[in-house]
């Protein structure tokens, strides 16, 4: 297999990327709980060395320009399956192999983000069991909402003192805290808002670190309800929410108060 490389650097070889250190660690885990996945699931949608086919890429997303390019020979056919690498060395263990041209790197978000006419995301093929993954198509759509929490995350804590990022928080799915017993919007106390304020996570991950840090004999009175991002907001602002708390208890807490509300539904 041969590399070219449009840029003069080439990428960095010989350490394992975190998406492959991921992987490796899932493997030894016994028995295999609804935690684990969701951690390979994020570092697989937060990993930004994605190496994909050219093919794909200029089909799906428009993309035809890479900053590094592979060459493999090409197939007789097309693969039912999109066959991707987390990082250079992983895709030198199929030298040979007819999978054609492939472009890298590629952010996680965009490979998850939208995954259409294929089969089944296969990661790694060629690699040490232990450094793959399968999503088949009935996951497209999970997969999809991990690539949007991880965008919805990055756009707020790029955000800095401008305006809340509308586009990304109304586009994705969230998981809104209730009250299980009156299934009621569950509210927390923020020192920098003045009143109540609701609790969203943007994924299953986020939800269960706050809930699992309840006290114990409350836990049980917390539940989860999936909510778009739209349907989030406006009921934000029908209920009059002094704001809303994203991720709640974890590093990436965010709040939004009654006036970042409105601004985001008003963009």
């Amino acid at each position: 297999m041969t590399s070219l490389y449009e840029a003069p650097a080439g990428p960095v070889r010989g350490a394992f990327s975190e998406a492959r250190r991921a992987l490796i660690d899932f493997a030894g885990r016994d028995p295999v709980t609804q935690s684990d996945i969701d951690y390979v699931m994020r570092t697989l949608a937060s990993h930004n060395g994605w190496y994909v086919p050219m093919k794909y890429a200029g089909q799906v997303w428009g993309q035809s320009h890479f900053e590094h390019s592979l060459i493999f020979p090409e197939p007789t056919a097309p693969n039912p399956a999109l066959l991707v690498f987390t990082d250079l060395d992983a895709a030198q263990l199929v030298e040979g192999e007819a999978l054609g041209m492939y472009g890298g790197p590629v952010p996680g978000t965009r490979l998850l983000s939208g995954l259409a006419g294929v089969e089944a995301l296969v990661v790694n093929h060629g690699s040490p069991r232990e450094q793959q993954w399968y999503i088949g198509a009935v996951g497209f759509q999970v997969a999809g909402g991990w690539s949007s929490a991880i965008t919805v995350e990055h756009a707020l804590a790029e955000r800095g003192n401008g305006p809340a990022p509308a586009a990304a928080l109304l586009g994705h799915t969230y998981q809104l805290l209730l009250e299980q017993a009156t299934r009621s919007l569950a509210q927390v106390y923020l020192p920098d808002i003045d009143g109540a304020v609701a609790v969203a996570f943007t994924a299953s991950d986020r939800a269960e670190e706050f809930v699992s840090c309840l006290p114990r004999e409350t836990r049980p009175l917390a539940d989860l309800a999936p909510l778009a991002g739209h349907q989030l907001f406006e009921m934000m602002r029908s209920v009059g929410a002094a704001g809303l708390v994203i991720n709640a208890g974890s590093d990436d807490q965010t709040a939004l108060t009654r006036e970042d509300i409105t601004e985001i539904l008003s963009s």
